[in-house]
């Protein structure tokens, strides 16, 4: 294998003051160690047809280390920053940054991955250019950055079709639901079956993440992983129906306007009905004979955006309609009469199906059957011995068939996931291959999936991808009460391995609820759902899952009182509780 080196030069960062315990001291840093910088390969075809397979590795030796004045004062552990950034020039005028997190000493793109930064510098699709590499390096905001050499690779690009792009679930797995760009212009739109707080993804074609931005935290903004910033999953508002949806990437802005209501006007008059999961609207009507009628499609909707948030109502109203552009139906501002071919006389279901944006159809055919609902718990049989179906996970998202939760481990045989209660036949076992902490899934399979060692563990299941992941408890904190969004450890019980709690003292109000928070990690959040939780006898509420709403119940005492928090995450409940 071809290898390639550049050295990160040795630079001594002189007079460079750290926080130090001695009063009057001055603390000098000084960076002496280089570093290897190596990549497998200098000319680099990309092929569309393998995008998940490995283009380039980028991997260098550990350059975080660095060296103080006062050998009794210890320097952090991967204190550098590192920042590899390409350029089609080696002044690097514009360059595209692939920003890292602290420790990361390689870097692994696939043919998706390197593509996708490439095209953002302008290369032409099947033509070989060199691209310019370096590495930079820094250790605070208030400090000049540092550079590798630069390496220069040969890399020819394959053609971006940048008109679709992919929705993902909270995971970040691809959901099969695609936005369209029809002007090509990074201007998305797909319809959603939304339900509230029901949350995603973007993936464009060139491989740019989009959510929600984490800078700010507004509602409906956009941030992206291209700018090193922090950004999570975007949520739909505290509403739910047919969510016509746009994500702008030059707006840096997204929104959801609801259908409330498809209205057909012109040869044929009355209110479509909307079917809920399967993304359709129908019609019955009774013809007097075969024929082509035109008809027009208006609707009435309620707009979110950055402008309105995300509580309940408070879109702001707006009139939409479908119509024909370049042939295809299209929804926007403006509509204007579609050709509906009716076969026979009598009755005759109209159909207008949302699923596949690309290509709306308006038809005569056969209503889709009804979804059903989705089971609200995944058993575990085998997550303990003897076997059994009191150990389970529940449903987060219902439109990825989407289950997650934290529960207790002692599995020697390994354990299988169960929709039904007591049905040991229609269980999903992992495929060959798989590990303790994450693989595959099949149905009436022969393999258990394995845990990876007595204790609990966060479990996370899609049953439409068919995957698993699992993740070692090491701790669990709440956040949000007294309107605080530090991070505060909570107990586990000696008793149960299952319960935590955590004692404070109320000292005000918290307008938003709390969270619970496991391994420090915001992407792993707990919450509950208002429209069930209402305390059993024993003040307990129902329920507590993955990524759902805030916890309420904190601001029922007050100020001065001790409150205990107590969450009980094998059955999915909490309470909040004067001690």
């Amino acid at each position: 294998m071809k290898f390639s080196k550049i050295y990160i030069a040795a630079i001594a960062m002189a007079m460079t003051m750290v926080s130090c315990e001695k009063d009057g001291d001055t603390i000098y840093v000084d960076k002496a160690d280089g570093a290897v910088l190596e990549t497998t390969a200098t000319d680099i075809a990309l092929d569309a047809t393998t995008l998940d397979a490995l283009a380039m590795t980028l991997y260098w030796t550990p350059n975080g280390d660095i060296t103080l004045s006062d050998p009794e004062v210890s320097a952090p552990e991967n204190a550098m920053s590192n920042t590899i950034q390409f350029s089609t020039d080696e002044a690097f005028t514009a360059p595209v940054d692939d920003n890292l997190t602290k420790g990361a000493f390689y870097r692994q793109y696939s043919h998706r991955d390197l593509n996708g930064l490439v095209s953002r510098l302008g290369l032409e699709a099947g033509v070989e250019a060199p691209v310019f590499i370096r590495v930079k390096s820094y250790l605070a905001a208030n400090i000049e950055p540092f550079y590798s050499e630069t390496l220069k690779l040969n890399i020819t690009p394959y053609y971006i079709d940048m008109s679709t792009a992919d929705m993902l679930d909270a995971g970040q797995k691809d959901t099969g639901v695609k936005f369209f760009s029809p002007e090509n212009n990074g201007i998305y739109h797909t319809f959603i079956c939304a339900s509230p707080w029901y949350n995603f993804y973007l993936r464009e074609a060139n491989g740019t993440l989009w959510g929600n931005d984490g800078v700010t935290g507004t509602a409906f903004v956009l941030g992206n992983s291209s700018t090193g910033n922090d950004f999570w999953n975007c949520w739909f508002p505290d509403d739910e129906g047919c969510a016509y949806t746009t994500v702008d990437t030059k707006a840096n802005e997204w929104s959801a306007a609801y259908v409330r209501n498809v209205t057909l006007g012109g040869d044929i008059t009355g209110e479509m009905e909307y079917g809920g999961k399967t993304n359709v609207w129908t019609f019955t009507y009774n013809a007097p004979a075969a024929g082509t009628l035109n008809v027009t499609l208006s609707s009435k909707c309620d707009v979110y955006n950055a402008s309105t948030g995300t509580d309940h109502g408070a879109g702001t109203a707006k009139n939409m309609a479908f119509g024909i552009v370049d042939g295809k139906i299209r929804f926007g501002e403006t509509g204007s009469a579609i050709s509906l071919d009716i076969p026979a006389a009598g009755e005759n279901t109209i159909v207008l199906d949302l699923n596949d944006i690309t290509a709306i159809t308006l038809a005569t055919g056969e209503a889709p059957a009804p979804v059903e609902d989705a089971a609200p718990m995944l058993y575990l049989p085998g997550a303990t011995d003897p076997w059994d179906f009191e150990t389970y996970i529940r449903l987060y998202d219902e439109a990825n068939l989407g289950y997650a939760g934290v529960n207790y481990f002692k599995s020697p045989w390994g354990f299988q996931l169960a929709v039904e209660k007591d049905n040991w036949t229609d269980i999903y076992t992992m495929v060959a291959g798989g590990t303790a902490f994450e693989g595959k899934l099949e149905a009436k399979g022969k393999n258990n999936i394995p845990a990876a060692g007595e204790g609990i563990y966060f479990l996370k299941v899609s049953l439409s991808g068919l995957w698993y992941n699992a993740e070692a408890v090491t701790s669990v904190s709440y956040t949000g009460v007294n309107d605080n969004w530090d991070l505060h450890p909570m107990t586990q019980s000696s008793d149960n391995p299952c319960v935590f709690t955590a004692e404070y003292v109320k000292t005000a109000d918290s307008q938003w609820g709390a969270q619970i928070i496991i391994n420090d990690n915001w992407d792993l959040k707990f919450g509950s759902d208002k429209n069930k939780a209402d305390a059993d006898e024993n003040g307990f509420k129902e329920m507590i899952f993955y990524n759902g709403e805030n916890l309420h119940g904190d601001n029922d005492f007050a100020d001065g009182e001790t409150v205990v928090l107590t969450v009980d995450f094998a059955k999915a409940i909490y309470k909040f509780s004067k001690k």
